[in-house]
């Protein structure tokens, strides 16, 4: 190796530090102890709204006024030796009229050999999609919940295994029983004795070949009168193809149960008298018992 390549070393390693300092997918900048802009690469003077030359030699202040008020007591902090990481702040745009960035704020004390705060070295990251995304989501779970707790059916999610995850607050107006005693297994206190073992032989069935769940059965209510449900539910497959939830309601048929009592009742006091071959009697479609 010759002697002009070894002088080159430093200057390449310089130029191979740049190139990672602008290339980051994050912005960088260091600032000095008068939090004047030393360096910056051009993720943040993008995010700045200004481009790199006009940061050297400027204050934070002076780039990015609006914002300075809100981080001015980390940069000073950090100025006194104290690492601030992850801190979640509010951008203004570099576009004007739009809404405000999110960003992640890191600002990391520089020390000299003698252990003195030379100045702070910046990391922002834009988190701002990210943020919509989840408050989307948000919106869109909210919006979700409002129809569930709206529906006139009890609607319930089960794992996998058929223990139950989630139950509408209807539930609890109906039995007076709690979600979280729900949960699991709980809710089948709640069933009148004569149908847990039929229900718990539907449930059981369902779970083994994945046909959907239909049950009829009776629920003690909080004034401790039985009233009649259907539920009925669909499995939900993962992308391996295997159940991962259950998704139902509960139904409420207790006049229709009634009906069919009393219309019951009323066939079987015409038969034993004169039997009426028109006569029809109606019934729920057939179903398992949960």
């Amino acid at each position: 190796m010759t002697v002009s390549s070894l002088e080159a070393m430093p200057a390449q390693r310089s130029a191979q530090l740049q190139a990672i300092f602008d290339g980051a997918p994050v912005g960088l900048c260091f600032l000095d102890k008068n939090l004047r802009y030393v360096n910056i690469n051009q993720r943040l003077a993008d995010l700045n709204g200004a481009p790199i030359v006009a940061h050297i030699g400027r204050t934070v202040q002076e780039i990015v006024p609006k914002l300075f008020p809100r981080v001015q007591p980390f940069l000073e902090r950090a100025l006194q030796g104290e690492v601030i990481a992850n801190l979640e702040v509010l951008k203004p745009s570099p576009k004007p009229g739009e809404p405000d960035l999110t960003v992640h704020s890191s600002y990391q004390p520089a020390f000299d050999e003698a252990h003195e705060v030379i100045g702070v070295s910046v990391a922002i990251m834009d988190i701002t999609q990210r943020k919509r995304t989840e408050e989307a989501l948000r919106e869109t779970e909210e919006d979700r919940r409002c129809i569930v707790e709206l529906s006139p059916q009890i609607p319930w999610t089960l794992d996998a295994d058929g223990n139950l995850m989630d139950i509408s607050s209807r539930w609890v107006q109906l039995t007076g029983m709690s979600c979280e005693q729900a949960s699991n297994l709980g809710w089948l206190e709640a069933l009148h004795p004569e149908e847990m073992a039929p229900t718990m032989k539907a449930l059981k069935e369902a779970l083994s070949t994945g046909q959907p769940i239909d049950i009829v059965h009776r629920v003690k209510t909080v004034n401790g009168k039985w009233k009649w449900l259907r539920a009925r539910g669909m499995p939900s497959y993962g992308p391996s193809g295997k159940i991962v939830r259950w998704y139902g309601g509960c139904e409420d048929i207790d006049e229709f149960k009634e009906m069919e009592e009393a219309l019951h009742m009323r066939s079987a006091g015409t038969s034993s008298s004169t039997p009426d071959p028109t006569s029809t009697s109606r019934s729920l479609p057939p179903s398992g018992s949960l």
